[in-house]
């Protein structure tokens, strides 16, 4: 079993049932405050992994960026380059 794509959700459930735990006096202040922090490591740990993932496999396709349409009708690349 694999966890890839929801590790985010995972961290983010956790974090709302420590929440709940708080909220219902299971938890002190402190010992919430350690769990979120770990968990809010993990959580931006999941997403930079994701954001790699993303990117790696846009590079991957080889294909090019999407177009973006522009406000006179006319389509530009999505990854930038501009026109001066």
């Amino acid at each position: 079993m694999t966890l890839e794509g929801k590790k985010t959700y995972i961290t983010a459930a956790v974090l709302a049932l420590a929440s709940f735990a708080l909220a219902m006096g299971w938890l002190s202040k402190e010992q919430y405050q350690v769990i979120l922090g770990l968990l809010g490591s993990l959580g931006l740990a999941a997403l930079r992994s994701g954001v790699a993932r993303s990117s790696a496999d846009k590079a991957g396709a080889g294909g090019p960026d999407e177009a973006v349409a522009v406000s006179d009708g006319t389509t530009a690349a999505a990854g930038g380059g501009g026109n001066g």
